[in-house]
């Protein structure tokens, strides 16, 4: 194999590798945001103060 051909399958490992190693962050991130939706209550979300209510009404 000539030394052209074994440049590009050297960066093609390299280029898997980076894809692995982006592949297990966004994961992560993933189960970050997942357990962070879990943990929010559904009554987190709603306004604290009736003067907002009347404000939208």
């Amino acid at each position: 194999m000539d030394k052209n051909n074994q440049e590009l399958l050297d960066e093609i490992k390299q280029l898997r590798s980076e894809l692995r190693h982006m592949q297990e962050i966004v994961n992560s991130l993933v189960n970050i945001v997942m357990e962070m939706e879990s943990d929010v209550d559904e009554y987190d979300m709603r306004p604290s103060s009736q003067g907002f209510m009347d404000m939208h009404n």
